[in-house]
């Protein structure tokens, strides 16, 4: 197995480990928690709405100019769902709990941290699937139920108030997503370069 299929592997269960580790905080909420029942149920997830995060991650992962961060954005934009996991023991829990800017920087603080590396387009990606994923959560609702709003424990676990987006706010954070990580990617390349210069 290549170096970069083991990286891709690793990120990814890392990566998914947090999502469904962070997850277990809704429990220190408990008068906010209830019983969701099955994600298969609850949250019918269909082709279109697996592809669609994948796509969304990997249109924000484009602007790193690596095929390698491209692939690992979509797949972590997919599995910021694993918090759902937690839905298959039937415990009280509050959802959407990783859906989180806060979760978004520890998870791309941790990430870096634990490659060693100083990846900071992983760090980016990692942040960005964040936002990415809610901009295609709003959406898809949006084309659902049209004129409905999507909610957010937004700043958990800090407080799990929600935040409802929608309209063209999947847009606006979709844009953002690319922005943060197009920006780290050209700063990240800069470095390199003055690095190998210096050299």
């Amino acid at each position: 197995m290549s170096k970069q299929i083991k990286f891709f592997i690793k990120s990814c269960i890392i990566f998914s480990t947090l999502s469904f580790g962070f997850s277990m905080t809704g429990f220190l909420f408990p008068e906010d928690s209830e019983i969701l029942g099955s994600p298969f149920i609850v949250s019918d997830p269909t082709p279109e709405h697996i592809l669609g995060h994948i796509l969304f991650g990997m249109i924000a992962g484009a602007i790193s100019l690596s095929l390698k961060y491209v692939f690992m954005s979509g797949a972590f934009a997919l599995l910021v769902d694993a918090d759902h996991l937690l839905q298959f023991f039937n415990v009280e829990m509050i959802a959407r709990m990783v859906h989180s800017l806060p979760f978004a920087i520890i998870i791309a603080v941790i990430m870096l941290y634990i490659f060693g590396k100083k990846d900071y387009r992983l760090a980016a990606i990692s942040f960005s699937a964040i936002i990415s994923h809610i901009a295609y959560d709003i959406l898809f609702v949006g084309q659902i139920y049209p004129g409905s709003a999507s909610g957010f424990p937004l700043f958990s676990p800090f407080t799990v108030e929600i935040i409802k987006f929608q309209g063209l706010d999947w847009l606006y954070l979709e844009i953002l997503a690319i922005v943060i990580i197009g920006v780290i990617a050209i700063l990240d390349r800069k470095i390199s370069i003055k690095k190998h210069i210096e050299k």
